[in-house]
């Protein structure tokens, strides 16, 4: 059930103008006059958790925001943008043009509206320029509020993992595993975008084990990637019946050696490609010298499901108040946590006293690490 009483607070008409500053702030700096937000996540990282999804599939949403100078324009059908407005954009001044299943689309009405100006949308609209990247950078910092709803999220996901780590037993299939993950998490008021579960040979053989009908036997993975307030915790652990071979032991060891190296460099001002530089010498030095090549490193979190790319660009830098999603694997294993640089230091709030943890050392400071739960 969800906990009511330690939710984090509801979202202040103060965040909202903090947001809506840095749009128009962007759009001065980009010589624009609109800027579009159509896109669920951008969506959700605008309003401060606001969804205006129908279909959840989608990735853009069913109403979208016109953002001008002096105007915050919801432009939604009627079967839709009264519950946007009235539900999703509580404590911002918004201007409602509705339309009607059999006028214009909402992408003809924004292109109509903003004729002969300069646009930048996160999504395809007539004569504006496609830019969901550039706006993905204005999620930064997180607020006070989303850090707080972030740690929420990662306790009780860190919760609902060890309570059903706890409940499995050999024989069960790995889609019953899945199913009873799927559903502690939507008694909890959170959705998921990932659900991976997979068991003994299945975790060596594909980085991205979706559930099937194997029974579990000795060994299982645990990845549920899910949110709140379009807000992200993605965490993976593993449980072994039994106590787990030596290799797999020294494999889980590197993995979690190269998860504590990166969040031991998330600092303002370091630069992404210089973290994975530190992966590779971790990996290298642990005897997987190759294992980086095999799966994403990870990268940041928060209202993105995560951005694994910004290691690419020697330019992006780590910022304060970020979250990340290090998704750190080698060959049957994975180290995966929530993670949040604060002016407190780098915390992990998916490790909240649920799971047996381990300190490992990097770079002069130490990190837990969740152990392997053997049952």
């Amino acid at each position: 059930m969800i906990d009511k009483d330690n939710l984090p607070s509801q979202t202040e008409p103060a965040d909202i103008a903090e947001k809506v500053k840095r749009v128009r702030e962007f759009m001065a700096s980009q010589r624009c006059d609109a800027v579009l937000i159509g896109r669920a996540d951008n969506f959700a990282w605008l309003t401060c958790g606001g969804n205006n999804k129908v279909v959840k599939s989608w990735e853009t949403g069913f109403g979208f925001l016109l953002i001008t100078p002096d105007a915050v324009k919801l432009i939604a059908q009627v079967m839709d943008g009264p519950r946007i407005r009235d539900d999703e954009l509580q404590g911002m001044a918004v201007e409602y043009v509705p339309l009607h299943w059999y006028e214009p689309s909402k992408e003809d009405t924004v292109a109509a509206l903003t004729k002969g100006k300069k646009v930048l949308a996160d999504c395809p609209i007539p004569g504006a320029t496609v830019a969901p990247g550039l706006l993905y950078a204005l999620h930064y910092p997180l607020t006070d509020k989303e850090i707080a709803r972030l740690k929420w999220l990662g306790a009780r996901s860190d919760a609902i993992l060890r309570q059903v780590a706890d409940s499995v037993t050999p024989g069960m299939r790995e889609v019953e595993v899945a199913n009873r993950l799927q559903a502690e998490y939507a008694l909890s008021g959170i959705d998921g975008d990932v659900l991976l579960v997979g068991s003994d040979e299945r975790t060596a053989r594909y980085r991205h084990p979706n559930p099937s009908d194997k029974p579990v036997d000795k060994w299982l993975l645990l990845h549920p990637a899910v949110q709140k307030w379009g807000l992200h915790a993605n965490v993976t652990r593993h449980v072994s019946f039994g106590e787990p071979a030596a290799e797999i032991r020294k494999k889980y060891d590197t993995a979690c050696r190269v998860h504590a190296t990166a969040l031991s460099m998330c600092e303002p001002g370091t630069r992404f490609s210089d973290i994975l530089a530190a992966q590779k010498e971790t990996y290298k030095a642990c005897g997987f010298e190759e294992e980086w090549r095999l799966h994403f490193q990870g990268g940041i979190t928060g209202y993105l499901l995560a951005d694994p790319t910004l290691c690419t660009a020697p330019q992006n830098e780590v910022r304060m108040n970020m979250a990340y999603d290090w998704f750190i694997t080698v060959t049957g294993v994975k180290s995966e946590e929530l993670s949040i640089n604060t002016r407190a230091g780098v915390e992990t709030p998916s490790l909240a006293g649920n799971w047996p943890t381990t300190p490992y050392d990097a770079n002069g400071k130490t990190f837990a690490m969740p152990e392997i739960l053997v049952r």
